[in-house]
C-alpha cells in the first residue's frame, strides 16, 4: 500500500505541551520521584528528565557548562529516585557536591580515585576474570583479560601492529598464568610485576628464558596459554626483546608507582550489587594526563559485564535497579571493546548510557564507523556550543528545513545559544527540535556550599601476598605442569599426581583438546 502524505512534511519548533508530555516532570521541593534522569526542560520550579532507558549523548567544547547543567543536576536526580549511577569525574567536583546528598540517601558510595590513590576505594581489576574463569565462564574471562590487555597496551604512537599485539598477547598469557597457578590472595598487580621478572629470565649461553625451559615445554602445545606466550618466547633474542621493551614501556607506570599498585590489589567493589542496591560510582581521573584513563574503560566495560551476568539471573532478564552511566570526556577515554554491541543491548537490561564529548571527530577518531552506531543509539542529542563545522552541519541537517529552501536553525544560531541563561538545542526522540533554558547546579535544593569540607577514604592497604613463579615450577614435577590448563583443579591434580606414577616422558604428538570449563572456586 502506498503511503501519501496529506501535506509537505517540513520541521518546526516543538510545542511545550509536545516536550512536556514526552518527559517526567520532578518538583524541586524535595519530593521522591518514581524516576530519574537527564534534565531536557524546565519551567517555575519543576523539571522535566528522560525517564525512559533511552540513551543520551552531551556535545559542549571546554567552558559550556556541561557540568553544571546537565552532569551534576543528574546525580541529585538519580539519588532521589533511587537509582545507580556510574560517572567519571575528572574534577573530583561531581563527588564532592554530592557526597553528603547520596549518604543522606543511603547510598553506598565507592569511589576510584586515581588522581590520588592514597584517598581512594581498592579496586583489583584481575578479580572479575578471576572468579569467570573458575566458575564455568572461561570464555568470558579470556574476552575480558583480552581486552584488558588490548585497552593497557594501546599505543598511538606505534607505527607497527605487531609490536602492540604481542606485547598484548604477553601480558594475557602472565595473568592467564596467575589464574592457573597462583592463591586468590595473589591474584594482583605485584604478582603480575614479579611473574614477569622472574619469567624472562635469562641463563646459558643460548639465553634460555626461564618460562620457556622450566613452564612452556611442559605445558600441553594444543592450550591457549601456549600459544598466547610462545609468541614470545619462541622467537629470536632480538625479537624478544622489542616485545618485552614495548611490554614494559606500557606497564611502567602501573609497576612503579607503590601507591597504584597497592590501591589495584584489593577489591571494595561488588559490582553485581550495583543493580541491586543503591550505589554511587564515582571514577576521578586526571584530566591533564590520559594514561590513567585505561583503567577507566577497563572498569565500564567489566562493570558492564557483571551487570549484564546480574541482569541474565533476573526473572525479566532485567535489572531491578536501573543502573545509570554518566561519562564524560567519553569520546576522550580509550575505545571499549564491543561498545557499539553494549549500547545497544543495554537498555532492555535497565542499563542507560549517557554520553558527554567535546567533539564529534574525537569521537569518530575513537571508534571509527562505529562511531554512527553509537550516535544512532542515543535518541537525545543535546548542544550546548562548538567551533567544530562537521557537528554544525549535522545538527542542521537533523533539525530539517521549515519550507522548501530554508533551514529551521543556522550556524550562527547554534554558536549564540546563550551561557548564562543556560540555553540549550535539544533533539529528543520523535518530536520536533526545541530550545531549552535549565538552570544552573546552584538553582537546586541538594547541592552544597562550594567551601564545605568532604572527606575522601584512606587507602593504608600494602600488598604483601606475592605469586613466586621461580619457586611454583621448581616444586612442581612436569607431569604436574603437564596437567595446567586442563581445567583441573590444583587438589584435582595433585590427587592425580599422587595415586599416578609420577614418571613422565614429554611427548608432543599426544595432544588433547582442554575442555571448555574449569573448576568452581567460592566467590
Amino acid at each position: 500500500m502506498n503511503f501519501t502524505p496529506s501535506h509537505k512534511i517540513y520541521s518546526r519548533w516543538a510545542s511545550e505541551e509536545e516536550i512536556k508530555s514526552s518527559l517526567y516532570k520532578i518538583s524541586l521541593n524535595g519530593e521522591t520521584p518514581e524516576y530519574g534522569g537527564i534534565p531536557l526542560f524546565a519551567d517555575f520550579n519543576s523539571i522535566y528528565v528522560e525517564h525512559s532507558d533511552s540513551h543520551t549523548m552531551m556535545m559542549g567544547s571546554t567552558g559550556s557548562k556541561k557540568t553544571r547543567l546537565f552532569a551534576m543536576p543528574s546525580i541529585l536526580l538519580y539519588a532521589r529516585a533511587g537509582e545507580s549511577f556510574i560517572v567519571t569525574d575528572p574534577k573530583a567536583e561531581l563527588y564532592e557536591k554530592t557526597l553528603p546528598f547520596l549518604k543522606e540517601k543511603g547510598y553506598h558510595v565507592f569511589i576510584l580515585n586515581l588522581r590520588d590513590p592514597k584517598q581512594s576505594n581498592c579496586w583489583n581489576p584481575l578479580l572479575v576474570p578471576y572468579f569467570l574463569y573458575h566458575n564455568n565462564q572461561r570464555d568470558k574471562a579470556i574476552e575480558l583479560v583480552n581486552d584488558m590487555s588490548d585497552c593497557i597496551m594501546q599505543d598511538e604512537c606505534a607505527t607497527n601492529s605487531y609490536w602492540k599485539k604481542s606485547s598484548s598477547n604477553l601480558l594475557s598469557g602472565l595473568i592467564f598464568t596467575l589464574f592457573e597457578c597462583a592463591d586468590k590472595k595473589e591474584i594482583n598487580f605485584k604478582s603480575l610485576r614479579a611473574l614477569r621478572t622472574q619469567a624472562f629470565k635469562l641463563y646459558g649461553l643460548d639465553d634460555k628464558t626461564f618460562i620457556k625451559e622450566y613452564f612452556l615445554n611442559y605445558i600441553n602445545k594444543a592450550s591457549f596459554i601456549f600459544s598466547l606466550l610462545s609468541g614470545t618466547t619462541d622467537v629470536c633474542n632480538e625479537t624478544r626483546s622489542c616485545i618485552i621493551s614495548e611490554f614494559d614501556r606500557e606497564m611502567q607506570p602501573f609497576f612503579c608507582q607503590n601507591n597504584l599498585i597497592n590501591m589495584l590489589s584489593d577489591n571494595e567493589l561488588d559490582m553485581g550489587l550495583i543493580g541491586k542496591e543503591k550505589t554511587a560510582v564515582f571514577l576521578i581521573i586526571p584530566d591533564e594526563n590520559t594514561l590513567y584513563h585505561r583503567l577507566i574503560s577497563v572498569f565500564v566495560k567489566q562493570c558492564y559485564t557483571e551487570l549484564i551476568i546480574e541482569a541474565q539471573k533476573q526473572p525479566l532478564k532485567k535489572l531491578p535497579n536501573r543502573v545509570n552511566f554518566l561519562l564524560d570526556e567519553f569520546s576522550s577515554l580509550p575505545k571499549i571493546k564491543d561498545f557499539p554491541a553494549m549500547i545497544t543491548a543495554s537498555r532492555s537490561r535497565n542499563i542507560r548510557f549517557n554520553l558527554i564529548i567535546q567533539s564529534l571527530n574525537q569521537l569518530v577518531k575513537q571508534y571509527g564507523v562505529e562511531a554512527e552506531t553509537i550516535k544512532g543509539n542515543c535518541e537525545n542529542w543535546i548542544y550546548l556550543h562548538s567551533r567544530e563545522k562537521s557537528l554544525l552541519e549535522e545538527l542542521i541537517f537533523l533539525a530539517g528545513k521549515k519550507n522548501s529552501e530554508e533551514s529551521l536553525i543556522t550556524s550562527s544560531f547554534l554558536q549564540t545559544l546563550s551561557k548564562d541563561n543556560g540555553e540549550a538545542f535539544i533533539l529528543h526522540k520523535r518530536i520536533h527540535p526545541f530550545i531549552s533554558n535549565l538552570p544552573d547546579i546552584a538553582n537546586y535544593p541538594d547541592v552544597l556550599p562550594s567551601n564545605t569540607f568532604i572527606s575522601y577514604p584512606e587507602n593504608t592497604r600494602n600488598t604483601k601476598a606475592v605469586f613466586d613463579f621461580e619457586n611454583f615450577c621448581k616444586e612442581k614435577s612436569g607431569f604436574f605442569l603437564s596437567q595446567l590448563f586442563s581445567g583441573k583443579s590444583m587438589e584435582e591434580i595433585k590427587k592425580i599426581c599422587d595415586e599416578g606414577d609420577e614418571e613422565y616422558y614429554m611427548n608432543t604428538n599426544d595432544i588433547s583438546l582442554e575442555p571448555f570449563y574449569t573448576s568452581n572456586v567460592s566467590e
